[in-house]
């Protein structure tokens, strides 16, 4: 890499930090974050245990993060070490972009990568999606080099036995990545690299031998997914979710969409689909310039594993299609539609795109993070908690996985309930019906202390939805009455007290 590379690489890199590091600071964790926290809290063999059965995930990543945490436990040391993650991944993005494109787009590209809110998202969860992101840009680095760009066999060699180990750890890290794996071997048959392919299958076979030690776990935790109540599933819906994943990836609007469209992403809406025309056309014309190595590469890896996750939305359902564990398609969608688009584009376009994807990003940060809070809004939650309680009035939050989060930020002086069976629970019936959460609300019912005359009841966004908490909610209201309300950022806070019988 040249000097000037090394500065411009340099330059993202700091436009990074300078995003993430304040929002790393001031944002509270949600509940997510907080599992991971708690999963990697009591150190290494704690992780290495919990890892498998309640974060029910590979476990790479919670070492990682429990040995990371042995140095410094706050939540923003926690997160640096996403961040971290992130930049090593612009630092690779770059070296592939460069191998793809000319110098120009090289550098777009990887701006557009570096500033992307989906990575800012990444950077800033205490969870192993950035290191997903790293993995995959760095496996598509040496896949290209070792596969599609094949140098002298000597050469090789080193970089096959590295191209073995990051599968490896890529495996041990998130089982999504082995989706990469396939799409890898398909895009080879494609491109009909007879000898490339062989290769590589005989290296994912000694993959797979590294990875038998994890193979009951995965099928243990396989069956404890597919135990839980689902949906009625249908390949139409699935399609819906993945359309909405690949424009937040490529024109990205709200990262997590409300139920109604907004104005803006009704406007990206119907301007992708004039994009889309616009761009079939010129591709029709200009289809052999288009229609290169490496376009079907990265266009084969993409399809490859958006099929695999159809296959995970038909087995588990649709929280396992969420654009959070698009992570592993990130890059590949990136690169793929950018090998289409780009040469279809004049070069003075490129300043126009950036100012029109550096509003969009923007604008996607800021819906985001509205009011600079995550889900829960639990350190807003903890301070209003603690500044207006007495004693003997204790916290009770619903659902149970949530009262992970509230003890990071609560530091008054009630007990928080429940404190045990926080991965216990499942769905047990349709969303928005009274029986969804039934046993679960039968016990948070049983941890209420019955000495206590008023109690706090935390509730979130789910309870909005048709009568999912109607249970708990005419529990509440047999015996309590409402002393204060206060609703946070999806959370609601009451102040409940005993009624006289």
């Amino acid at each position: 890499m040249s000097e000037n590379h090394k500065k411009y690489v340099l330059i993202l890199l700091l436009l990074h930090l300078a995003v993430a590091l304040p929002l790393a600071y001031f944002l509270n964790i949600w509940v997510d974050e907080a599992s991971s926290l708690y999963t990697t809290e009591r150190g290494f063999f704690f992780a290495l245990q919990n890892a498998l059965t309640d974060e029910k995930q590979a476990p790479l990543y919670f070492w990682l993060l429990s040995l990371w945490r042995s140095v410094n436990g706050s939540i923003l040391f926690a997160r640096l070490l996403s961040i971290f993650f992130s930049l090593l991944a612009i630092r690779f993005f770059f070296a592939l972009a460069q191998k793809l494109f000319d110098e120009k787009a090289a550098f777009f590209l990887t701006a557009f990568f570096a500033l992307h809110p989906y990575l800012f998202w990444a950077s800033l969860e205490i969870r192993v999606y950035s290191l997903v992101v790293f993995l995959s840009v760095w496996w598509l680095n040496l896949f290209f080099e070792n596969f599609v760009r094949r140098e002298d066999a000597e050469a090789q060699k080193g970089k096959d036995f590295l191209f073995v180990l990051l599968s490896v750890v890529a495996l041990y890290t998130n089982y999504y990545l082995g989706f990469l794996f396939v799409g890898g071997f398909a895009a080879l048959l494609v491109l009909r690299k007879w000898r490339g392919s062989r290769t590589y299958f005989l290296q994912m076979i000694i993959v797979g031998a590294f990875i038998l030690p994890l193979l009951w776990v995965i099928k243990a935790q396989f069956a404890v997914n597919t135990k839980a109540f689902q949906e009625e599933k249908e390949i139409i819906i699935a399609l819906k979710i993945f359309w909405n994943h690949f424009m937040t990836f490529v024109l990205p609007t709200e990262i997590y969409p409300s139920d109604e469209v907004t104005q803006i992403s009704a406007v990206r809406n119907w301007f992708i689909r004039a994009v889309i025309l616009m761009v079939a056309f010129f591709a029709i014309r200009k289809r052999r310039e288009i229609l290169n190595e490496k376009t079907l590469v990265f266009g084969v890896i993409s399809a490859v594993i958006f099929a695999f996750l159809l296959a995970a939305y038909l087995l588990l359902g649709e929280v396992y299609i969420g654009i959070r564990h698009l992570a592993v398609v990130f890059v590949p969608v990136i690169l793929a539609v950018s090998l289409v688009v780009i040469p279809l584009l004049p070069r003075k376009s490129l300043i126009f795109l950036s100012v029109f994807y550096l509003s969009l990003f923007g604008y996607s940060l800021y819906a985001l993070y509205p009011k600079l809070a995550k889900r829960g809004d639990w350190a807003r939650v903890g301070e209003f908690i603690a500044q207006n309680e007495r004693p003997n009035q204790p916290i009770i939050v619903f659902t149970t996985f949530d009262a992970l989060a509230l003890p990071y930020h609560y530091k008054g002086q009630n007990k928080i309930f429940p404190d045990e069976k926080f991965f216990d629970w499942e769905a047990e019936a349709a969303a928005g019906s009274a029986q969804r959460w039934a046993k679960q609300t039968e016990f948070i019912i049983s941890e209420i202390p019955p000495e206590a005359n008023e109690i706090w009841l935390l509730t979130n966004e789910k309870c909005e939805i048709k009568d999912a908490c109607l249970p708990l909610e005419n529990f509440v209201e047999r015996n309590y009455t409402i002393v204060e309300e206060r609703d946070f950022y999806q959370e609601k806070v009451r102040l409940l007290r005993k009624k006289v019988q």
